[in-house]
């Protein structure tokens, strides 16, 4: 019986040519079959920024660290898609989302009336979430922004 891989038949070759050429190619198979994709991890980082309150322990804005306006501030991201941000008796209401690399939050208008919270109302990508950190970077990179939430 004659074997053809490749259009190259089997039958002229010497069996532990004949083995790796197969250990070869299942190889190969495994890893074109195997992916590596954020969009299936998007459920277990809803997941895990969902769970508990968060402070931010790192925000620079072109490069200026802004961190301190923070200071005080607990957010909750709820699974619903609903943030809150409280200090003290102050709670100020907004949105988030989370989609592949994108992470979305809305806390109301980057104006100086709504500082600091407005400031963090942007379209964010993931640096790494882990259940203790959420590193994010501007989408724009000219803007030289970072934020990173820390759990409480």
């Amino acid at each position: 019986m004659t074997v053809t891989l490749f259009a190259l038949p089997f039958t002229n070759i010497k069996p532990i040519m004949k083995n790796k050429i197969l250990s070869l190619c299942t190889l190969a198979l495994f890893f074109v079959s195997c992916s590596n994709s954020n969009s299936d991890d998007t459920g277990s980082q809803q997941e895990i920024v969902s769970n508990g309150t968060w402070r931010v322990t790192l925000f620079t804005d072109s490069g200026n660290n802004e961190t301190s306006d923070f200071n005080g501030y607990a957010f909750t991201f709820g699974p619903s898609g609903a943030i809150t941000a409280t200090k003290g008796s102050q709670t100020q209401n907004g949105t988030w989302s989370i989609s592949s690399n994108d992470f979305n939050i809305n806390l109301g208008p980057k104006v100086d009336s709504n500082k600091p919270l407005g400031e963090l109302t942007d379209d964010w990508d993931i640096i790494s979430i882990s259940n203790t950190e959420i590193k994010l970077k501007d989408d724009n990179a000219a803007s030289n922004e970072f934020l990173t939430f820390t759990k409480n």
